[in-house]
């Protein structure tokens, strides 16, 4: 999705909706019949230049290990 196509979907929204919560939801299936979401509030929002996206974060689950950012940046 691109920041054009998201402004004129926030813009189609009806006034009511201004004052609901954003959250950022994963989505998972459990089996053949079951789906799951997941919603996470949007705690920070940035723009990053070097990849060129505007980024919507959440707190991570758990905090990070070293172990687990080294591999990370070994990727």
């Amino acid at each position: 999705m691109i920041l054009r196509e998201l402004k004129e979907w926030i813009d189609s929204l009806p006034e009511e909706f201004l004052d609901c919560s954003i959250v950022n939801g994963e989505e998972g299936k459990l089996d053949d019949k079951f789906w799951y979401r997941l919603d996470k509030p949007i705690v920070s929002l940035m723009f990053d230049e070097e990849s060129n996206e505007i980024v919507f974060l959440n707190e991570p689950d758990h905090e990070l290990t070293q172990e687990e950012i080294d591999k990370e940046d070994d990727e």
